[in-house]
């Protein structure tokens, strides 16, 4: 699990009691209130009660010129063609434009992109597709906004077209009847960060003259679906929208989200934004990974029973083979590293390949970030055609990297934390090199991830009711994340199995013993000893028993209680050095004794599985940044091997390896004080 700073927020006592009291909540979920801001009871009963959501669609540049084409389409029987999106967002998006169109009686058709075929966004092909199908108006939902060349094509076709998009918009925008985009730099409306569906959700309210409270209850599931999908932060207008949805799961009509809730055991009355995020949305997801968004569409839309059972049911096995083809990538991946340990030592993760499914690079990256705490570019060559996706680290842009080599590239889009491009298959080792140097000359960007904690807290004062009152901060997800607590000085008291990947740790502070499961870590990668103090960061629920209930924790990150802010600061700079081959930082200053000391222990602990934190106080006084420069030294001299391995690693002494100086190799002379 990659190193984090964590940030304990302080909070004032006082107003954490005038919070619980004239709240009538728990002294816990009033601490996190204050923790984040909500520092006095109106604004903290604000934030509850989703009061400050601006809802007002024709606040939405362009949203009446939007409204009144479709209208006019409408009125005049024109065919009209909804273009979606192969993902999440995009299918539900899809599907809600088209029940509202539908029901004012209009000639309406959808069609999705193809991830294997033209990609993300609209084509020429498509829109000469619809040309020769009567189409005569393309309302796009979730893209768009980059669809310059397709815009102006529509219009030499005689087609006109209404984007709905929520993607980053230039200053500069597609020709087309209406852009109903929040990014919009003329756009002066308040809340920005809605889903592509939620664009689509304001557009239906105007469209059929209701309030947004209407329009919620007629659309908020498929709203809820997208925007929890798409990871939109669950704050003022996306926070309404879920909030006021979740309860309409167990009435909604739609009989293909039903079905698919029967194949995986899920109940609609039970439905909340975890079900979604981790069962609903991946499964809808999986369709467009796998090549067959059209699957997942037509789940949404089938109002037939037996179709939506065998819709759901082949969903199921598409979402499975999602999986193992993300298991099968990573572990090739991994290969390539324990066939090559030297590239643990590059500044971002760079593979390209032949055999990669370039539906699952995503999810891939993603994982690949939290192994190697680092960038993580994946490419799948398919002749002269190469996918790229990628996935970023905190503090480092992954979107201004990418568009630093947008002259390799035919098309690249994406943000900060993830961007996706398509090129020519000659250019990619052009572009690793260009992305390495990249790296290196913006090295001093790179920063720690933060982990925030609301609140340290006592074994001895959590209790069913200030836990299950969290629940009242509900829905989580991005920019509302389950709030973390972090418990201090914890004897850990036994490692057991939990499954066959996790692990559940006993804890002791004080008289309390508790328990706590820890996924995706099981017992043998786990990284301290019983008898250890502990510092435990954990997420708060109530486990609900067939006989009984009671506070269950979830850790989400861990470490030594003598860990030292010494050791934190000089892995920042130890990152640093990974990314540019240089340091100014005494902290990483090395000598020849030091490099013996090391050694001599690692020959000590040959071919044990090894975490960046087990490794502190090992070495006596050296802080961790220091033995990590070390190993690096020793891997590039070739006097170890290291092979990750889960989210550790092996690290191996060579025997019998050639005798080297150590000014041999490039680290050390960057750092040595010899």
């Amino acid at each position: 699990m990659a190193i984090r700073r964590w940030i304990q927020h302080r909070t004032d006592p006082e107003a954490v009691s005038r919070i619980s009291s004239e709240l009538n909540i728990g002294i816990l979920p009033a601490r996190v209130l204050a923790a984040r801001g909500y520092t006095d009871p109106e604004s903290a009963r604000a934030f509850l009660n989703c009061s400050s959501a601006v809802l007002d669609p024709l606040a939405r540049k362009d949203m009446d010129r939007a409204a009144r084409r479709i209208r006019e389409a409408i009125e005049n029987d024109e065919k009209i063609a909804i273009y979606g999106d192969y993902d999440a967002d995009g299918l539900t998006a899809t599907t809600l434009m088209y029940r509202c169109l539908s029901g004012f009686g209009a000639e309406v058709v959808c069609a999705l992109p193809s991830r294997e075929g033209s990609g993300y966004g609209l084509s020429k092909e498509v829109l000469e597709h619809f040309k020769n199908s009567g189409v005569s108006l393309v309302v796009t939902v979730d893209n768009g906004i980059s669809a310059y060349d397709e815009a102006a094509y529509a219009r030499e076709l005689g087609i006109s077209m209404v984007i709905t998009d929520h993607h980053m918009a230039r200053e500069e925008l597609p020709i087309a009847d209406a852009v109903v985009n929040p990014h919009r730099l003329d756009d002066t409306s308040m809340f920005k960060d809605i889903a592509g569906v939620g664009v689509a959700l304001e557009l239906a309210a105007v469209l059929e003259d209701i309030s947004m409270d209407e329009a919620i209850e007629r659309y908020g599931v498929l709203a809820t679906i997208g925007t929890i999908g798409d990871i939109m932060p669950l704050l003022d207008e996306n926070r309404y929208i879920v909030s006021r949805s979740i309860r309409e799961f167990s009435s909604c009509d739609l009989i293909g989200l039903r079905a698919l809730c029967e194949t995986v055991g899920l109940s609609l009355d039970q439905m909340d934004e975890s079900n979604v995020a981790y069962t609903i949305a991946p499964r809808l997801n999986a369709a467009g990974r796998m090549g067959d968004a059209e699957m997942a569409l037509s789940l949404l839309l089938t109002e037939d029973q037996e179709e939506a059972k065998q819709l759901a049911e082949q969903l199921e096995t598409l979402n499975r083979q999602r999986q193992d083809a993300e298991a099968e990538t990573t572990r090739k991946i991994q290969q390539y590293f324990c066939d090559d340990p030297g590239k643990v030592a590059d500044p971002l993760v760079f593979i390209a390949g032949e055999d990669f499914h370039p539906g699952v690079m995503g999810i891939v990256c993603s994982r690949l970030v939290d192994i190697f705490d680092k960038p993580a570019i994946v490419i799948a060559i398919d002749g002269d055609t190469a996918k790229g996706s990628g996935r970023s680290i905190s503090g480092f842009s992954l979107f201004d990297m990418i568009s630093s080599c947008s002259d390799l590239m035919e098309k690249f889009g994406g943000h900060d934390m993830a961007a996706g491009f398509t090129m020519q298959t000659r250019n990619v080792p052009v572009l690793k090199e260009r992305l390495f140097a990249y790296c290196k000359l913006h090295a001093g960007e790179f920063r720690l991830p933060e982990l925030n904690i609301e609140a340290e807290v006592q074994m001895s004062e959590l209790n069913e009711r200030d836990v299950e009152q969290l629940r009242c901060l509900a829905p989580f997800g991005s920019a509302n994340k389950e709030p973390n607590f972090v418990i201090r000085n914890a004897v850990l008291t036994g490692i057991y199995p939990l499954g066959e990947r996790h692990t559940r740790i006993g804890l002791k502070q004080g008289g309390q013993q508790m328990y706590a499961a820890y996924f995706g870590v099981c017992p043998e990668a786990f990284e301290y000893s019983v008898g250890q103090m502990l510092d435990v960061v954990v997420n708060l629920s109530i486990y609900h028993g067939q006989n009984w209930d009671c506070v269950s924790l979830r850790v989400c990150a861990l470490s030594s209680s003598s860990f030292r802010k010494e050791d934190l600061d000089s892995y920042e700079e130890y990152r640093r050095l990974c990314f540019s081959g240089h340091t100014d930082c005494d902290a990483l200053r090395c000598t020849r004794n030091d490099a013996a000391l090391v050694y001599r222990r690692l020959k000590q602990e040959n071919a044990q599985l090894f975490t960046e934190r087990r490794l502190c106080g090992k070495f006596g006084d050296l802080p961790l940044g220091k033995i990590l420069t070390l190993i690096r030294v020793f891997s590039e001299l070739g006097f170890i091997t290291i092979e990750p391995e889960n989210r550790a690693a092996m690290l191996r002494i060579v025997p019998d390896a050639p005798k080297r100086d150590l000014m041999d190799s490039p680290t050390f002379r960057a750092v040595t004080r010899d």
